[in-house]
């Protein structure tokens, strides 16, 4: 800081400036003034930030009767009376939320460059764009008017206006500090304080002499930021008391990568207690804070819906009671569920469900959801008292004392809150008096993803600065990234909703080119004042191979820099070689262990040993994804069901023959056993599913069933049906196995078939019989039927696949006669059936023996099987999914 604005803090004098960011660190720098010279105690600087000024020159105005009272709408309040107005137009448009923004863009324009008048009124009744601003304009004005309101944009007029009528202000100091150049209503202001004896000077916060940049050229942009943090890092470990700037003009746009680059080469930005090493002049949104989410999540939750992901980590959250518990472990269960029950979206009744009465939270949330109940339609105000309190029943922000950033995240939540509590002021002019639940916590989100969000922390080093948040700012050393010669100057882009000449003609700022060739040079002029060492950086845009420095830079001198890898890259080119361990074998698998019996056990073990391990006995199950409407495993059991239900009614190859004959009748049963195949899915999975949905799986059952019956069953050799959905236990080696059979026929010519439905893809045959066979379901069903029954003869084990694009059915037979249909390649006549079935028991009793011995090496029968597995980061197999297949080949 000068000593011209060291003299004038020091002289009580009020400093304006025009960003937050060198108001807060002219105020550091006054303070550790201060405390340099020994102070332990003074007298506060009061400097402000340019709208802080004005809103409190306002309050003087008014406190002194030079102004009517009005209220003061704050930035949310104005947004929303601009969306209401626009929504109200006719007909309405289609982006009310963009217009609505863009119309108070346009007004804020019109109060800066502006003389002070209504001058939209010049652009009314005709047919443009401006025309439609004056229209929205005059309401919004007439709207204020009515409520006796005054927005933002209007204050610094009707601190003009009331300067003469303020003698208190005659002879007190101000410093306008680092403003490159005024706008009209801000040189309206200053000469209406002059005029009323305030004494106001103009004071530079860097220095006047130019600083020759280096120009440093990079191939990306990535590449030109990782130099400027290495950069900046060299220089603070050099000398620690230098203060470093970074300025990157699109820092908005860029704010994770240059966040996440941050982290990389400087190192997490701080800590609770510790003095940061470097912080971004630009936050996040504060739905982003983790301690705001879970607010927000939570109120959705509790008024509304959330995708299940979102809900369910409202459930295991550490900022709720009980949320670092051991409870947390087992609620993670419940994103499992919702997701293999096909939910999209939950409300608080779903996560009650889940959780059961046995979690202490579920409690918790019983007393939420009465309030949500006995909460639906209410008052802005109401809505925010709603929300203190379901959060206060919730136990939020957590068990453990908050962080200070969470502090901080949760203070700004309730300056929301707040601020959407005042949206009753307009309420009933122009928008709804009372609003229902799912609306309220709606716009509530809306606000929190538009508000930026950063935490108060001690001045750090090296600060990451956009290009406004730069104006004025003096450091030691400064890098100004993105000079390309199409970057700066800006290139103009006038506002849409104003005249371009009236633009021009007030030098609104991107309004003409020559305007901001102008505003770059008294920018760069700023920049190159601001340190001792100035470089500046340009790479090409992604879309460009090239890229050429701004010619205000002209007279820098070209500086070679290489870009080093990151600490976390040099940590892994430095690492040593992998170990490889090869461990086939798993403990063999005792008697009393629970692991998951059925026939998919078998079958795993032929696909990949160490896919039986991770899924039997492991049960390490690929994450599911969510499904619109019924999931592939819903639609694969209600065909089950709907053949279940046909066949528990029909019976007999005669008796369907006979059906089929009477059209009407036959159309009839298929809509039934459709109908109560629907009936066995969960009531409350059903109350979800959409009546057109359910409506439309109906008729897809129905079709599938009697495209089925026409194609396969009625062409059929005679048969009974013995059983359907027979549960059968089956002891193979040293396992014990629980088996469902599908259907179980008994032939016109003795002996039975053991029918299993396939609505996915089915092997091949010669598969069924390979060193490491396919389809071994099948084979298990039919041995654990011999088990059963051993008096009964098994002639036949067939596949019957149900699929939209066909029916058809692969099997092996012991006669001729038992066959299904005549496609040779699918329907196989074993001439000596004993031998080929010991063979294939033998097979299924070598790969049972091998499971319960613990054999779990990682070797996948072929590449598909990667594929349908998704346990990859287990086995660590590599990329071998992404290979193709040889039978793809």
């Amino acid at each position: 800081m000068n000593d011209a604005l060291a003299r004038a803090l020091a002289e009580g004098a009020t400093v304006v400036t025009p960003n937050r960011r060198l108001a807060r660190h002219l105020t550091d720098a006054h303070d550790g003034a201060q405390r340099a010279v020994g102070k332990r105690a003074w007298t506060a600087a009061t400097v402000l930030p340019w709208p802080a000024w004005m809103r409190l020159l306002d309050s003087e105005v008014v406190g002194a009767g030079a102004a009517p009272a009005r209220a003061r709408l704050g930035d949310h309040a104005s947004s929303a009376l601009w969306r209401d107005i626009v929504a109200s137009d006719e007909p309405a448009p289609l982006d009310v939320a963009g217009l609505a923004a863009s119309a108070e863009g346009a007004w804020v324009l019109v109060h800066t460059f502006g003389s002070g008048g209504e001058s939209w009124r010049a652009w009314a009744g005709r047919d443009d764009e401006p025309a439609v601003f004056a229209r929205w304009a005059e309401r919004y004005r007439a709207a204020c008017d009515e409520l006796r309101a005054v927005d933002p944009a209007s204050v610094p007029n009707r601190v003009a206006q009331a300067a003469g009528a303020m003698p208190a202000w005659r002879g007190r100091p101000v410093v306008l500090a680092g403003f490159t150049a005024l706008t009209p209503v801000e040189r309206r202001v200053v000469e209406a304080l002059r005029g009323a004896g305030m004494a106001i000077d103009a004071c530079p916060t860097v220095e006047d002499v130019a600083t020759v940049p280096s120009i440093a050229a990079f191939a990306s942009p990535g590449e030109e930021i990782a130099a400027a943090l290495d950069w900046a890092r060299a220089a603070v470990e050099a000398r620690p008391q230098r203060r470093i700037g970074i300025v990157v003009p699109d820092l908005s746009s860029r704010l994770a990568a240059v966040r996440r680059a941050a982290r990389e080469r400087l190192g997490a930005p701080d800590g609770d207690g510790v003095a940061p090493a470097w912080n971004v002049s630009l936050g996040a949104a504060l739905d982003e804070a983790p301690v705001v989410a879970a607010a927000l999540d939570l109120l959705a939750l509790a008024w509304s819906s959330l995708p299940v992901g979102h809900a369910a980590a409202v459930i295991r959250s550490r900022h709720f009671a009980d949320g670092a518990g051991d409870g947390r472990t087992a609620r993670a269960r419940v994103e499992r569920l919702w997701l293999d029950a096909g939910m999209r979206h939950a409300r608080l009744g779903d996560a009650i469900a889940a959780l059961g009465a046995g979690d202490p939270w579920s409690e918790r949330l019983v007393r939420v959801a009465d309030l949500a109940r006995r909460t639906r339609q209410a008052t802005r105000h109401e809505w925010v008292d709603a929300w203190r309190e379901a959060l206060r029943i919730a136990g939020w922000p957590g068990d453990r004392s908050p962080s200070s950033a969470e502090y901080q995240a949760a203070g700004a939540l309730d300056e929301l809150w707040a601020a959407f509590a005042t949206i009753d002021a307009v309420a009933g002019t122009h928008a709804k008096r009372t609003i229902g639940g799912d609306e309220a916590v709606r716009t509530l989100a809306e606000w929190a993803a538009a508000t930026p969000f950063q935490t108060e922390s001690p001045p750090a080093p090296i600060q990451i600065l956009g290009l406004i948040e730069s104006i004025g700012l003096p450091f030691d050393a400064l890098w100004i990234a993105g000079m390309t010669d199409e970057a700066w100057p800006r290139a103009p882009r006038p506002h849409p909703l104003l005249p371009i000449r009236w633009q021009r003609e007030r030098g609104v700022s991107r309004s003409d080119a020559a305007i901001e060739l102008a505003w770059a040079q008294g920018v760069t002029a700023q920049w190159l004042g601001a340190a001792s060492e100035v470089v500046v950086s340009h790479a090409p845009a992604p879309d460009a191979r090239t890229s050429t420095c701004s010619a205000l830079f002209s007279g820098g001198a070209a500086r070679e820099m290489t870009v080093q890898p990151s600490a976390a890259r040099r940590v892994f080119d430095a690492r040593g070689p992998r170990e490889r361990l090869r461990d086939p074998d798993a403990p063999p698998f005792a008697g009393d262990e629970q692991a998951r019996a059925g026939a998919s056990l078998v079958e795993a073990q032929s696909a990949c040993p160490f896919q039986a391990l991770a899924a039997m006995r492991w049960r390490a199950d690929p994450w599911p994804s969510a499904s619109i409407g019924l999931t592939l495993m819903e639609r694969g059991t209600l065909v089950h069901a709907t053949l279940d239900a046909f066949w528990r009614e029909t019976k007999t190859h005669a008796a369907l023959v006979a059906l089929m004959a009477d059209a009407p009748a036959f159309a009839d049963r298929c809509d039934a056993s459709a109908r109560a195949a629907l009936t066995t899915l969960r009531q409350d999975r059903l109350r979800r599913i959409p009546a057109a949905v359910r409506a439309g799986e109906a008729e897809r059952l129905a079709s599938q069933l009697r495209r089925w019956l026409e194609t396969v069953e009625r062409d059929r050799p005679p048969f009974s049906v013995l059983d359907t959905e027979k549960k059968l236990p089956l002891a193979i080696g040293a396992l014990r196995l629980r088996l469902r059979i599908d259907r179980v026929d008994a032939l016109h010519d003795g002996g039975v078939a053991i029918v299993d439905y396939k609505t996915g893809a089915v092997p091949a045959v010669a598969r069924w019989i390979a060193p490491r066979p396919e389809a071994t379901q099948i084979a298990l069903y039919s041995l654990a039927w011999r088990q059963a029954n051993p008096e009964s003869f098994t002639a036949a084990t067939v596949l019957a696949q149900l699929r939209p694009g066909g029916c058809t059915t692969t099997g092996y037979y012991a006669s001729d006669t038992d066959r299904f249909t005549t496609a040779p390649k699918r329907q196989v006549v074993v001439d000596d059936w004993p031998a080929f079935e010991a063979t294939r028991d033998a097979k299924l009793t070598s790969l049972a023996q091998a499971f319960a011995r613990g054999v779990a090496e990682v070797a996948p029968r072929n590449r598909q099987e990667c594929r349908r597995c998704r346990r990859q980061a287990l086995c660590r197999i590599g990329d071998a999914a992404d290979e193709p297949d040889e039978d793809e080949r």
